[in-house]
């Protein structure tokens, strides 16, 4: 007799049939001589029921009618089944129907635009050692970056199983745009409002527009490069170099470090250089006092001393409060200087610079350098064509290298003819600028010392006798003690 069997998978996806013939032995009872005929009878008869039954095959109604029981109606194999059947196949666990597995969709996610820093012991110099002051812990961002930016979910496809029931695929995941500030949402994106800082607090993320140090910039902090405001809350040791698109405010004093502000630069207390300590400031420059420090700002404002330094004003130095000294050095302001005391009474050498912008006769150095090398230049090539051409007029023929020597030649001459007019205009512009200016003033409010020296585009002054209250200024190209 064949006996079939169907098994269902445990997702329901996948139905199995398996065929085996049984052979059916028949054991006679050790005791059935005993038995009384009547009984022997219907033990025949039933011996000949099983005999059919041997007999028996399975058929595809046989099939059909068990996978109905079983509940299955879809994915069914039929022509598998027939093969099974025909083929006799016994003993084997054979799939005959088959769902659809739900295709799974992709989750969202949010795709971040910055990397969280991690703090080290430097960075790595070109050359493989490591910077200690270098630890690169600032997460920088301008006005309009993208910060993080959300890729929505792609939804699955349903699948059905083999009973004919449909299959939900998994639920996708779809984050949301975290909670932020100083930011702006487009589309799926958020975007910086402010240069800053991105810092996240919690789950939100935050753009600063004012990176603050609560202690000193030190090994711990490491070098600071910021496209914002500054605020140290105390001091900044020597060696460290802190960069600001914004202002720098050092609550405490400065060692012998690096300040370079977009904006202002505050120190509360003092600079103390050591000849290595500079500052330069698109706007003003504020300080206690200085010391053996080079400085460039707009507008330089010392309320106790200046001492042994270098100070390029764009406009003027104001040097009144406390002492106010200036003393040592060299001290360059475009407009007026001014300072309770300059110099020592042991005639320490301090060269104060009125009148140009401090730049401005570098510039026009390099203009000029630039002028004669042009003009070397010029003249050499000239010669050179000059030669050649002189070839050419004897009825000499150049040789085809010597052709394309010339005309590189006069193309050069014209290249560095046009280069040339073009730097004359801006040396003579630069020659206008020079001129000393008008409200170029130095203000002595108490006393000058002999050893000053002071200096314009035109003359040099230089103090002989400590003189008390006074005013110095270019007159006709002479530095002169003005009355107010």
């Amino acid at each position: 007799m064949e006996y079939l069997e169907i098994v269902i998978a445990d997702d329901r996806l996948k139905a199995f049939l398996t065929i085996d013939k049984v052979e059916e032995d028949i054991k006679e009872n050790e005791e059935i001589d005993e038995v009384e005929d009547t009984e022997k009878s219907e033990i025949n008869k039933n011996t000949e029921d099983n005999q059919n039954l041997k007999e028996t095959e399975i058929s595809l109604e046989d099939v059909e009618k068990a996978l109905s029981e079983k509940g299955i109606s879809y994915g069914i194999d039929w022509e598998k089944i027939e093969e099974i059947i025909e083929n006799k196949v016994y003993s084997e666990k054979i799939l005959i129907a088959e769902g659809k597995p739900p295709i799974p969709g992709k989750d969202g996610k949010l795709i971040y635009h910055f990397e969280e820093k991690q703090r080290q012991a430097g960075t790595m110099r070109d050359d493989g050692t490591i910077d200690f002051h270098s630890l690169d812990l600032i997460n920088n961002v301008r006005v309009g970056e993208p910060i993080v930016t959300k890729v929505d979910p792609e939804p699955g496809k349903k699948g059905i199983n083999i009973k004919g029931d449909e299959i939900l695929p998994p639920k996708v995941e779809n984050p949301q745009l975290p909670r932020s500030k100083n930011t702006v949402k487009k589309d799926n994106s958020l975007y910086s409002a402010v240069d800053g800082q991105i810092v996240r607090e919690f789950q939100k993320i935050v753009i600063k527009e004012v990176f603050t140090v609560n202690g000193d910039v030190d090994l711990n902090t490491g070098n600071i490069d910021f496209v914002g405001s500054v605020q140290i809350n105390g001091d900044v040791k020597e060696g460290f170099k802190i960069k600001a698109e914004g202002d720098i405010e050092i609550a405490g004093k400065a060692g012998a470090c690096e300040l370079i502000s977009g904006g202002n630069i505050l120190i509360k207390k003092g600079f103390i250089g050591r000849n290595k300590g500079t500052a330069k400031a698109a706007g003003d420059f504020f300080a206690k006092f200085i010391e053996n420090v080079s400085v460039e700002a707009e507008n330089v404002r010392i309320y106790e001393a200046v001492m042994h330094s270098k100070i390029k004003a764009r406009d003027s130095i104001e040097v009144t409060e406390g002492k106010g000294l200036i003393v040592g050095g060299k001290i360059t302001a475009r407009n007026q200087i001014t300072a309770n005391l300059i110099g020592s009474s042991l005639a320490t050498k301090t060269l104060v610079e009125i009148g140009m912008m401090p730049e401005l006769k570098e510039k026009l150095k390099e203009a000029k350098d630039k002028n004669q090398k042009l003009i070397d230049d010029l003249n050499k090539i000239q010669k050179s064509v000059e030669l050649l051409e002189n070839i050419q007029k004897r009825g000499i023929k150049l040789p085809a290298n010597k052709r394309y020597l010339l005309e590189k030649l006069e193309t050069a001459s014209v290249q560095l003819t046009d280069e040339k007019r073009e730097n004359e205009a801006v040396l003579e512009k630069l020659k206008e600028e020079i001129n000393v200016s008008t409200k170029a003033l130095v203000h002595v409010k108490k006393s000058i010392f002999s050893g000053v020296q002071i200096l314009t585009a035109h003359d040099k002054k230089i103090i002989q006798n400590r003189l008390k209250g006074c005013k110095f200024k270019e007159v006709n190209k002479e530095i002169r003690q003005i009355s107010d």
